[in-house]
């Protein structure tokens, strides 16, 4: 056994011997919170997914079944933007998946893509109202329309009809154009008008 002849060097030896005990305390506490954080990570993850369906229960009721046709036994979300929220299901489509630049015939390509929906629209009892919309620009020489207002609402009952030709109830059907004026991105890039050029086919939520 050691015996210390000052009080201080018994003190610098006892915190020689604790320098350990703090690394290592730290060390685990970092370690904790790194754990901490990953569980905090894959929970939420869960978390989300059982919270966005049971919003759509809450919200849509009975309705929850469309979203689930639409997501899994006809793909939608493969070729189309699907959006969920408190009052309506919403099916985006770019416009180069329907038509043509400046044009409000259907491209033959885009008919299987609507048959999807089709299959789901025919049982439904849900109103079905379907919205064209465009970017800012002027159209070009030779097109028919004189503004974009005119295009969005001739898409938009272009595909209103092909619904009908194809089965859907009309009663079910409506069909509006807001040309350029409800965007979803700035029409200052590319990109943004892109994603302004778009067909929306929304699915009212049924009221009980």
């Amino acid at each position: 056994m050691r015996f210390y002849e000052r009080e201080d060097e018994l003190e610098n030896e006892l915190n020689r011997g604790a320098l350990w005990a703090i690394t290592y305390g730290d060390m685990m506490s970092y370690l904790m919170i790194f754990f901490m954080i990953l569980f905090a990570f894959y929970s939420s993850k869960n978390i989300t997914s059982q919270f966005s369906m049971k919003g759509l229960e809450e919200t849509f009721g009975h309705d929850t079944q469309i979203a689930s046709t639409l997501f899994s036994k006809h793909g939608i979300q493969q070729i189309a933007q699907v959006e969920i929220s408190a009052n309506k299901i919403s099916i985006n489509f770019s416009d180069p998946i329907l038509f043509a630049p400046g044009s409000d015939v259907l491209k033959p390509s885009s008919y299987p893509h609507l048959r999807r929906l089709v299959a789901v629209f025919k049982d439904l009892p849900n109103p079905i109202q379907i919205e064209g919309h465009t970017d800012n620009r002027p159209l070009g020489k030779g097109t028919r329309f004189r503004s974009n207002w005119e295009l969005s609402s001739a898409r938009a009952f272009s595909v209103l009809q092909f619904f009908v030709k194809e089965g859907v109830a009309p009663e079910k059907l409506s069909a509006v154009g807001y040309g350029e004026y409800k965007p979803v991105a700035s029409n200052d890039t590319p990109e943004g008008r892109a994603k302004n050029r778009r067909i929306e086919i929304n699915i009212i939520r049924h009221e009980i």
